[in-house]
């Protein structure tokens, strides 16, 4: 095994050792195992490492956080079967591949990857109207208000993708530590950006 050179303009992905690790974890996270032959071929981040092992403390929290902010702005359940077990794939998908990404330095790895296609699926859907409660808005009930302001300039199609991925990235920022966070943003970011797109 040999470390690579991350100065380098290579790409991670074009290397068979990482290819394979990155193979062998589809669709999960790293195991304590495979960050050790990762940070041999790639000692120099050690850094994102701790910020994908932060990830993985807090994910179960944070994407059941995320849905229940989501379920509670948009009626999923009253038009569409087993929305929340899909809803909770879809964005530990997300995170999931986000974090890979952030470890393979290469956002247009996300995109290729994931991003496109999951698109492609989530807007052939039609997605409820967000629900009004007299007297109140949802957005006033939820931190991250701009959040639901945004949406609302979307179409309507765009809009609970958008609140939701959103969403993901501020609970994010919450508990991660800056450091981690900062790594990962860029990532969550792009997702936001494609998946909420025209």
């Amino acid at each position: 095994m040999t470390t690579l050179n991350t100065q380098t303009p290579a790409k991670l992905r074009d290397n068979p050792e990482i290819a394979k690790l990155f193979l062998a974890a589809e669709s999960r996270h790293f195991t304590d195992a495979e960050f050790q032959q990762y940070l041999a071929l790639v000692p120099d981040y050690a850094d994102r490492v701790a910020a994908a092992q932060e990830v993985i403390a807090a994910e179960l929290a944070t994407v059941t956080t995320t849905i229940k902010q989501v379920f509670f702005l948009y009626p999923f359940a009253k038009y569409h079967e087993f929305p929340k077990d899909k809803c909770v794939r879809d964005v530990s998908y997300v995170s999931v591949y986000a974090t890979h990404s952030m470890l393979m330095a290469e956002p247009d790895w996300f995109r290729d990857k994931l991003l496109i296609w999951l698109k492609t699926i989530l807007q052939a859907f039609s997605y409820p109207a967000r629900e009004e409660r007299p007297g109140v808005t949802p957005a006033q009930e939820l931190p991250y208000p701009e959040i639901t302001r945004h949406a609302d300039t979307l179409p309507k199609r765009q809009r609970a993708i958008y609140e939701t991925y959103a969403r993901l990235l501020m609970n994010y920022k919450q508990v991660l530590s800056p450091q981690a966070f900062a790594l990962l943003q860029p990532h969550l970011q792009l997702a936001v950006d494609i998946l909420a797109s025209e």
